[in-house]
């Protein structure tokens, strides 16, 4: 696979380039410009189990905190069951999925959806990583994830024909709905995330994803 040719000079501009992201999450081996898919699969192979994207040559490491990551697997469930159970209208994928959106640009989404339509054949392709365009993409916003870099990830959904994308933020118990890679509404507590279109049914209410875990009572006998 051909790398594109790193134009930045310093690393300032590197990671001004990829969103002003902090400099801890962008692997300098193998050298930025130079990574390719093999690299990615390393990183995931090591004893820390790197989840990284690749985008344009360079490894970016997933950044990912236990709150994030339990929302996200939550998420996951309900959308899965949901999916498969009820309506089988395709395949819902957790935030360690890798998904190759073009040449030399790996996504991994907190959750996405692709419906079978989109899939070859009906099947799930037997690739370490799956050349897929999911419909429906979830980003799960951490301290370390900025703006420019949420914003660019949505560039890159919309433009594989992404039709819907919500960004949830923990801090603030919001979400924003995005339709497109610049128009959105946006959900206070309140409100509830609706699978629309993509997801026909599909409803859960951000009370219920920031509901605070707690262990059940056991019943007396």
């Amino acid at each position: 696979m051909a790398v594109a040719e790193l134009q930045e000079d310093t690393i300032a501009e590197l990671l001004d380039q990829l969103g002003g992201i902090p400099p801890h999450r962008v692997l300098l081996k193998p050298t930025p410009g130079t990574a390719t898919e093999e690299d990615v699969l390393k990183a995931l192979a090591q004893p820390r189990k790197r989840i990284c994207e690749l985008i344009d040559g360079v490894l970016v490491e997933k950044d990912m905190g236990t709150t994030e990551g339990y929302l996200g697997g939550l998420l996951f469930r309900r959308m899965a069951q949901f999916a498969e159970d009820e309506k089988d209208l395709g395949l819902v994928f957790p935030g360690d999925a890798h998904i190759r959106l073009r040449p030399d640009l790996i996504r991994v989404p907190d959750v996405s959806f692709v419906p079978w339509e989109r899939i070859p054949n009906g099947e799930l392709p037997n690739d370490p990583i799956a050349s897929l365009a999911p419909e429906l993409a979830a980003e799960i916003i951490t301290p370390n994830n900025t703006k420019r870099e949420i914003d660019q990830k949505l560039v890159d959904y919309f433009a594989v024909g992404c039709k819907l994308a919500w960004i949830i933020d923990p801090e603030t118990k919001t979400a924003k709905v995005y339709t497109s890679a610049k128009r959105f509404k946006e959900l206070d507590e309140t409100g509830t995330l609706d699978g629309g279109k993509v997801l026909p049914g599909f409803k859960l209410s951000l009370a219920d994803l920031f509901a605070a875990p707690k262990r059940r009572k056991k019943k007396p006998r």
